[in-house]
């Protein structure tokens, strides 16, 4: 069941992407997975993200830009039914280019919005709601031509921020991997 809700999200994710984001510049995909070991799920995911062109600030060695992330991933919960993952995070990355400046390091922030398909990932635990906030810190880099690719990480807090009792929250590590074509 897990492989089979994997990848009918994915398929969704890259179609609707597809149509909608084909004709907007400068959209970049990603690849991000990893897993909350409390609660023993794993998370595989596909990210349209599209970065401000011009640098929200913009000092002497390093600048702050603004990401906009749509995300749709699949939960794979083993004593459970499996759920999808819908949400909306805007990024704070503060980077630091390196000598050339076609690579950069980075350290990003942010506060975004999850709706879950369901809420119970296991038998003794539930979310309680299926809106939730997702709380991000992650650390990477970018290189290539026009800095195309990334590989980062990130921790991942996803709760409802006390909206309804109880609010266990779920903290994942996740590892991505973007490319702008």
């Amino acid at each position: 069941m897990g492989r089979r809700l994997t990848r009918v999200a994915l398929a969704l994710a890259l179609g609707v992407g597809a149509a909608s984001g084909a004709a907007a510049q400068g959209v970049d995909w990603t690849l991000t997975g990893g897993e909350a070991k409390k609660a023993d799920v794993k998370k595989l995911g596909v990210i349209a993200g599209w970065t401000r062109a011009e640098p929200l600030w913009q000092g002497q060695q390093w600048r702050l830009k603004l990401r906009h992330e749509v995300e749709l991933s699949a939960w794979d919960v083993p004593k459970a039914s499996d759920l999808v993952e819908f949400g909306y995070s805007p990024v704070f990355r503060i980077e630091r280019p390196f000598s050339g400046g076609t690579s950069a390091f980075f350290v990003e922030a942010s506060i975004g919005v999850r709706l879950l398909s369901r809420t119970r990932v296991s038998p003794e635990r539930t979310l309680s709601t299926a809106f939730q906030f997702s709380d991000q810190l992650g650390v990477g880099v970018q290189w290539g031509r026009d800095a195309r690719s990334t590989l980062g990480v990130r921790y991942q807090h996803i709760s409802n921020a006390g909206i309804k009792k109880p609010n266990p929250g779920m903290d994942f590590v996740l590892l991505y991997y973007t490319h702008r074509f």
